[in-house]
């Protein structure tokens, strides 16, 4: 049966996910509410688990959050209640930041990865409010082993056309990034981010309104994040304004079974 569960500590679970037992650790704090229990026995979802991790930034954080290089003076949940606001600043983990003499990027809001390392998931977050307009300022998700260690899906202004407002999909290993673009509408005051992990699969998919996403494909990264979360920064050049990024939420859960193709029809 489903259950709903209320941790006041650290728990950790073996579980069964298409017949590999995976070990969960749960870091929360008192009142956050995570779903977490074997799919009903419906003969479809055998052997499935559901996993939701949900962050409503309700005048208090309720997951572990354990910001890199957290500066509280560019973080508020009152400047706009209900919302996590982080104010964009000077900084990078772009390429080998520290050898091109550029400052580390601060309040990457991430938390340790409750899953087991090779487990897929699924992150999203709603961006609300957020206008760039410089590059680079950007705010978006992001899975994260360390600087030179990352995926991130973020809305941005871009370099691509001489500088435009973009989606952008970042991938770094070892300080060697790679970047996919995707062009997005005018005067766009909310968004939806999503990044689904399926294995080496990362599948990178917005919306305008948290229902209908549309996927604007998936691309492979070897890492195994040990850390999950959001951000909200200007990049490395300096004398870029800065500016809030609203997040209204954030959540991790398990990801939905792949579609599957369709057979073809038997011929006579």
């Amino acid at each position: 049966m489903n259950r709903l569960i209320t941790w006041q500590r650290c728990v950790a679970a073996a579980v069964l996910v298409g017949g590999l037992s995976l070990a969960i650790g749960i870091f929360l704090s008192k009142t956050e509410v995570i779903h977490a229990a074997p799919a009903p026995d419906d003969g479809k979802s055998a052997n499935q688990f559901r996993f939701l991790a949900h962050e409503s930034f309700d005048e208090k954080l309720h997951l572990d959050w354990q910001p890199v290089r957290h500066d509280a003076d560019h973080v508020s949940l009152t400047k706009n209640p209900g919302k996590l606001t982080i104010a964009t600043q000077q900084g990078t983990i772009h390429a080998d930041e520290k050898a091109a003499g550029e400052p580390s990027a601060k309040n990457l809001f991430v938390m340790p990865n409750p899953l087991a390392k090779d487990a897929d998931f699924v992150i999203s977050t709603c961006l609300s409010d957020f206008n760039p307009t410089e590059r680079y300022q950007q705010a978006g998700l992001l899975c994260y082993d360390d600087d030179d260690n990352y995926v991130k899906w973020d809305y941005e202004f871009s370099y691509v056309k001489d500088g435009i407002r973009a989606f952008a999909l970042v991938r770094e290993t070892k300080a060697k990034p790679e970047h996919v673009h995707i062009d997005v509408e005018e005067n766009l005051k909310r968004v939806w981010l999503r990044l689904t992990r399926r294995g080496k699969n990362y599948e990178y998919a917005t919306s305008t309104d948290g229902k209908k996403f549309a996927v604007h494909g998936t691309k492979e990264w070897e890492g195994n994040p040990r850390m999950v979360g959001i951000l909200a920064k200007n990049g490395g050049l300096a004398g870029v304004k800065e500016i809030d990024a609203c997040f209204d939420f954030f959540e991790m859960s398990a990801p939905p079974p792949p579609p599957q193709p369709i057979p073809p029809a038997d011929s006579k």
